[in-house]
């Protein structure tokens, strides 16, 4: 627990206020984070299934309760078991379909390099603007993807058992890798390169992965896979936002307001089920950008350690005779 950062912000920079503010904020993200997630796959399943959203709602709730009740460890052991299999599966099925057209890759550089810099619905002086416009979003989107600089990275790996906290950071550096580059991209170019971008309203974004598996490998699996996708992903990242948002009541005032918490959240997962999400977005970005402010800029104090830290890592896994490194071996560099 000492190693999350709204400890090592309290006792390592003596910035007792920032610590606090930090783990409220992050506490009140965990709300919109979770509405959102609920929608996402209420949503899908609706266009999928025809299931009522009110009963994914009250399913997702359900299922989120028995995870949380065990803790950290079924958490843990949940995620462990189903994320890596999706990602694979998801992987495997995308790029079958971006090969099956690859005829249209150089197309789809072109659309990504082009309208990078020169937006279709930019002309003269709102070029500049629209611009901006992507940069705003893709920077909003992109962290709410990966978490780099949120500070949930050191909660979720502060559990593992490592002989190196280098070691550890490192893995959460590959995480990032992994969601923003390889699925991200792949992402994209799935959508850019089935045409699914022209079939989909704005508003309806989210529904891009499943026209373009449909239209790939038909309605039927093509649904049914993104809903199956999805609702693996939104289960174990619900249970995980929980338990970040928990820990955060927990040092604000005890396990009392994290118990209250956590009935919060379960409710947050029916409101989102079923309700519309402009506010919640807008809710959700603005928690963002305070909870990596009081974040960042106490990481930016800590540089200097974390640089020497990541150096002695570095060291003694590349230099002294390939042993692994042991932070209890620090300060004996030779």
């Amino acid at each position: 627990m000492g190693r999350w950062p709204q400890y090592y912000i309290r006792k390592a920079l003596g910035l007792k206020t920032i610590a606090i503010l930090f783990a409220v904020f992050l506490m009140l993200e965990a709300i919109p984070s979770v509405m959102v997630q609920s929608n996402s796959i209420a949503t899908q399943l609706q266009g999928a299934f025809n299931w009522p959203v009110q009963a994914t709602g009250i399913g997702v709730l359900l299922v989120i309760g028995i995870i949380i009740i065990g803790g950290i460890k079924r958490i843990a052991n949940v995620t462990d078991k189903l994320v890596p299999f999706m990602v694979l599966a998801y992987l495997t099925l995308a790029l079958i379909v971006i090969i099956a057209n690859a005829d249209q890759l150089g197309t789809v550089f072109s659309l990504i390099f082009t309208h990078a810099f020169t937006p279709i619905s930019a002309t003269g002086g709102f070029a500049g603007a629209a611009i901006a416009q992507a940069i705003r979003w893709g920077i909003a989107r992109g962290l709410y993807s990966n978490e780099a600089g949120l500070g949930t990275g050191p909660i979720a790996h502060a559990p593992a058992q490592t002989d190196h906290p280098s070691k550890q950071a490192f893995w959460g550096v590959f995480s990032v890798f992994i969601d923003t580059i390889v699925i991200c991209t792949v992402s994209g170019i799935l959508v850019l390169i089935t045409g699914a971008w022209t079939k989909v309203e704005s508003a309806n974004a989210s529904s891009m992965i499943t026209v373009a598996f449909s239209d790939f490998y038909g309605t039927t699996f093509g649904g049914i896979f993104v809903a199956i996708f999805l609702l693996f992903f939104v289960i174990t990242t619900i249970g995980i936002l929980i338990f970040f948002g928990e820990k955060q009541a927990e040092f604000l005032s005890g396990l009392t307001a994290a118990k209250s918490m956590r009935i919060v959240y379960l409710v947050a997962i029916y409101i989102g089920a079923i309700g519309g999400l402009q506010f919640v977005w807008q809710f959700l970005d603005l928690m963002l950008a305070f909870v990596v402010i009081f974040n960042v800029i106490p990481m930016l104090f800590l540089s200097k350690e974390v640089k020497a830290i990541t150096d002695d890592y570095v060291y003694r896994l590349y230099k002294k005779n390939g042993g692994e490194p042991s932070v209890t071996l620090f300060t004996d560099k030779e």
